[in-house]
């Protein structure tokens, strides 16, 4: 038998492509084949990794989306099936956070991460989702090992993160019929500028490097091989499933 990972003709959307984990995952899905929409709140971001894409021999087109806004999700996803074609692979990657107790939190703080974290993910799918189902294609979603074992400083984020390992697990017995397989990815903390702020208030890389068994934080690379393994035929009877990428970290 042999083992090849080719997703040549088939479309990829990354939210959240345009740095961190949503970087790496656009380029690693792009080097396997994949023609890859990078979508980013940031135009800026999105363009840049797209010409990053391209530089390397990809075919990427940058899509400047909102996912708290359905509105720009749907003239988004307009724009990547009139670029590239019918979306095939979905990432659910795109997040926000705020890293300080759930005491000092604010109710507007807490419905933005509840809306962009949570139900931004659940508008892409809905809104990409009959390409999908027509293209027997994959959704995996980025959700956080905070979402199982819960986060001093994150607790809102693990919160909406925890919602989303419901929604996969429940689309993903909506949709299997259909040939579309659905999954999640749990990562540890992962060396990202977007995560720099929580690895500050822990105490640093080193420190929570000591909590994991295999002695590092992960790197979006690492999360970026989980996402392609899921999104391509090697994961043919997965679905449904939550795949922790945490270097070995357990507290349950």
């Amino acid at each position: 038998m042999s083992i090849s990972i080719d997703l040549a003709g088939g479309v990829a959307v990354v939210t959240g492509g345009g740095s961190g984990i949503g970087e790496a995952i656009a380029r690693t899905l792009a080097q396997a084949g994949a023609a890859v929409a990078v979508a980013d709140l940031s135009a800026e971001a999105a363009e840049r990794v797209a010409k990053q894409i391209a530089a390397d021999g990809g075919r990427a087109l940058p899509v400047a989306l909102d996912i708290g806004d359905r509105a720009s999700v749907e003239t988004g996803l307009a724009a990547v099936r009139d670029g590239l074609g019918p979306v095939k692979h979905l990432v659910n990657n795109a997040a926000t956070w705020a890293v300080k107790s759930f005491a000092d939190h604010s109710a507007a703080e807490i419905d933005r991460v509840i809306a962009i974290t949570l139900t931004g993910a659940m508008t892409v799918t809905q809104v990409a989702l009959p390409d999908i189902v027509e293209q027997r294609g994959t959704i995996v979603v980025i959700s956080s090992d905070s979402a199982r074992i819960g986060e001093r400083y994150m607790s809102v984020y693990a919160a909406a993160k925890a919602g989303l390992l419901g929604f996969t697990k429940s689309v993903a017995r909506e949709v299997g019929r259909q040939g579309v397989r659905v999954n999640a990815i749990a990562p540890g903390t992962t060396n990202t500028p977007g995560g720099s702020g929580f690895i500050e208030q822990a105490g640093g890389a080193d420190k929570l490097a000591r909590a994991y068994p295999l002695g590092r934080i992960g790197e979006p690379q690492d999360i970026a091989n989980a996402a392609l393994f899921l999104t391509c035929p090697l994961s043919s009877w997965m679905t449904g499933q939550v795949l922790s990428v945490s270097g070995g970290f357990t507290m349950v």
